[in-house]
């Protein structure tokens, strides 16, 4: 019996699958914490935050989320969702999602057409680093290309940023990838991948994402989020890539094997006691 995993119908209800939440953290004291939709509510929900030493005591949220996009036919499929202000939710993934489940690490299950992809995600036990493993389980029209865009925030928990003109937007490129540091003192935050890919430069603050529990609690709800671009995949059938975000380098070579490890190492739940 699988305790922890919802079809299409809970995960295609926001009303449902909003309120759940899923926090995962590290040795290294990196947290993961979101709804299992992928749409952050709360201030502190972020694809990567650390602890800053150098800076605080404090948790910051350096990459906050991360939009993938299926491209088909030259057709556009956008599986992100993010909550704006006015109560507006763009661009809805959320209708393509078919399951989710975590009984060893969270993996979403998305079907566009003819496409299946699954979305699996783990921290590294040691490290502050977050990997995303996407397989292309089925395209009936294979390759496809699968877009990547980071929105990054560089902030405290305890605080929102908006578009500034204080942000560095510049960004390095790194083996399979880049590097980028949005403000003094900060760690540099690489993102890269086990594949060769392009990034390509599409620099946009997007602005007033709105986080309802912060809402509800009488809070400032608000804020801004920076995406230098997005990285560019090709895939077919059966391919999986990794994806890495920390604030270190890695030899992309390894993901692959980092990944399945995280995976071993972690044990199946069965309940949820």
């Amino acid at each position: 019996m699988s305790y922890l995993r919802f079809d299409k119908t809970l995960m295609n209800n926001l009303e449902e699958s909003l309120p759940r939440e899923i926090l995962r953290t590290s040795k290294s004291g990196a947290y993961h914490c979101t709804t299992i939709v992928d749409c952050n509510t709360r201030k502190y929900h972020g694809l990567l935050v650390i602890p800053v030493s150098e800076l605080d005591d404090e948790n910051h949220v350096l990459l906050s989320s991360l939009d993938e996009t299926i491209i088909q036919h030259g057709a556009e499929f956008n599986l992100g969702l993010h909550k704006y202000q006015g109560g507006v939710f763009s661009p809805n993934g959320h209708k393509y999602i078919r399951e989710f489940d975590c009984e060893r690490i969270p993996k979403t299950t998305y079907r566009v057409g003819g496409v299946i992809l699954t979305k699996e995600k783990i921290l590294v036990y040691h490290e502050n680093r977050i990997l995303i493993r996407y397989t292309l389980v089925e395209a009936l029209s294979s390759p496809i290309k699968l877009f990547l865009r980071p929105y990054l925030a560089f902030r405290s928990v305890r605080q929102y940023t908006r578009e500034n003109s204080n942000a560095n937007c510049d960004y390095q490129p790194v083996e399979n990838g880049i590097k980028t540091c949005m403000y003094s003192g900060y760690p540099e935050l690489f993102m890269q991948l086990n594949k060769k890919n392009e990034f390509r430069s599409a620099p946009n603050w997007y602005k007033n994402l709105e986080y309802p529990k912060e809402q509800e609690r009488g809070y400032e709800a608000h804020e801004d989020l920076y995406v230098p671009g997005y990285f560019e995949i090709d895939m077919k059938q059966g391919d999986s890539i990794v994806f890495s975000a920390g604030i270190s380098e890695v030899g992309t070579r390894q993901l692959k094997q980092t990944f399945e490890k995280g995976i071993s190492d972690r044990t199946p739940r069965d309940s949820f006691f």
